[in-house]
């Protein structure tokens, strides 16, 4: 971290309550102001957030034909092996 490993824990031990929008308005503007001057956990915050955001992104859309068919024939293959047991 650009930052001593102790102003940097605080920060990491929040990242997730951050960027779930859980932290008092006060606590994020701690964070915030830290990322400003440590370039190592800005870019482990925003990392975080681009996949934070693909991640939700990804739940809203539809998964294509032949994938959805493959992800089933798998579930089957591991059912009908189960039952088989």
């Amino acid at each position: 971290m650009s930052g001593t490993p102790s102003a940097c824990q605080p920060i990491l031990a929040n990242i997730s309550a951050y960027l779930d929008g859980e932290l008092e308005t006060t606590a994020c503007d701690l964070i915030e102001r830290h990322c400003q001057d440590c370039a190592s956990c800005a870019a482990l915050v925003s990392g975080l957030r681009d996949t934070v955001g693909l991640c939700r992104d990804a739940g809203a859309r539809p998964l294509p034909e032949a994938v959805r068919r493959r992800a089933q024939e798998s579930v089957r293959r591991l059912l009908d092996r189960d039952a088989a047991d």
